[in-house]
């Protein structure tokens, strides 16, 4: 069972919060810091205005603040929902009003990306309106995602579609269904009351990043929930008090030894801004994050050179590398080099163990390709921040 911290940190002059899980055998497997002083608008819903079209891309740009321009791909302009329409037609036209929700946040100097496709998440369910149908997690067993079925296909809306979530079996029906028509009511207020809000207004205010992210946590994987700070304790309570009522939340309050200090919370923030990253082996693999790229090289350090340990060290490599992808949070184009094998039939075993492993990453990652000259080709979807960016910028 993993157990997990979230505390206050300092790092490079800057304060946090740090989302810190630890397995079993206390190998850091997630980390995520939150700046304290930005506030994230990622999840928000927004009365936005439209400021400009630009059809050869099939993209809009409209503000959702007088000084805050957003990039709005019109592929996700499905039943928008419209406070003021300037034209008669429905499609979307320059000086108009339409309800949007940030899905990714601005970095750098690209802007922040919205939809007018709006997600509201629960502590057991989900509503989208990307579609309309009724989901129920795959990871729920058969017998139990049958009752859950039979008691939420009613719901089924022409407007929206609902998930229910892995951990709703932690709970009884009628607990789930309450989670449910809560978010429900978030959505029908928005539409109802978005006509007689203001351009410009919020509509909808996310959660602190660190709720979301441990809403998000699957709860059967989940031992306890640690922290020594009195609001990040609070905030726990208020907005996700099915782990209180579970006993998983636990204030820490050791004088002899901080939290931040038993979790080892600042050598991992060292650790991962380090290119280098050794293997147990005594090989390492070198991360270079650049602007448009990330590239990975993987170097045999002192091991011998034979067939059998560079296909060893491979494996290693890709399994390590799925991981740091997921702590540093790098995404985009991916670029690999592995150490050259003589078989085709190793290559296509390093391929597999590497498809296994971002498998297993919450976020989007996807194999591409393998080039001419032997690079592995990854992508992996922006959501928010990288680590670097977050310390850096």
């Amino acid at each position: 069972m993993n157990r997990l911290a979230i505390t206050k940190v300092n790092a490079c002059e800057k304060e946090f919060v740090a989302y810190n899980v630890l397995d079993e055998q206390r190998k850091l497997v997630d980390f995520q810091l939150f700046p304290i002083e930005q506030k994230s608008i990622l999840n928000n819903i927004y009365i936005a205005k439209v400021a400009d079209i630009i059809e050869n891309i099939n993209a809009a740009f409209v503000m959702i603040s007088p000084t805050t321009k957003c990039f709005l791909p019109l592929e996700n302009l499905k039943n928008p929902i419209f406070v003021k329409k300037m034209g008669k037609k429905d499609k979307l036209c320059q000086g108009d009003e339409i309800v949007v929700q940030v899905v990714k946040e601005a970095v750098k100097t690209k802007d922040a990306v919205v939809s007018c496709q709006l997600t509201f998440e629960g502590n057991y369910t989900v509503l989208t309106t990307s579609n309309k149908r009724v989901g129920i997690s795959k990871k729920i067993e058969e017998e139990k995602r049958n009752v859950l079925w039979e008691k939420f296909i009613k719901y089924k809306n022409k407007d929206y579609g609902i998930i229910i979530r892995t951990n709703s079996v932690e709970v009884d029906v009628e607990t789930v269904e309450k989670d449910l028509n809560s978010i429900i009511d978030k959505y029908q207020k928005i539409v109802t009351y978005a006509s007689h809000k203001n351009v410009f207004d919020v509509l909808y205010e996310s959660e602190k990043g660190y709720i979301v992210k441990l809403r998000k946590h699957n709860s059967e994987l989940m031992d306890f929930v640690y922290t020594d700070d009195e609001e990040i304790f609070k905030e726990i309570s208020n907005h996700l008090p099915y782990l209180v009522e579970q006993n998983r939340v636990r204030f820490y309050d050791d004088k002899a030894l901080s939290l931040k200090s038993l979790y080892n919370i600042n050598g991992a923030v060292d650790e991962l801004k380090r290119k280098l990253v050794w293997l147990n082996s005594g090989a390492n693999i070198i991360i270079e994050q650049l602007e448009t790229l990330t590239v990975i090289d993987i170097n045999t350090g002192k091991n011998a050179k034979t067939s059998n340990v560079i296909e060893k060290v491979n494996k290693e490599a890709a399994r390590e590398i799925a991981r740091q992808i997921r702590l540093r949070n790098i995404s985009g184009m991916i670029i690999i080099d592995f150490i050259n094998m003589k078989s085709k039939e190793q290559d296509n075993e390093l391929i597999e163990v590497l498809k296994r492993e971002i498998a297993k990453d919450p976020v989007t990652t996807s194999f591409v390709d393998i080039t001419k000259l032997g690079l592995v080709e990854l992508t992996r979807k922006k959501i928010s921040k990288s680590l670097k960016e977050i310390l850096t910028y």
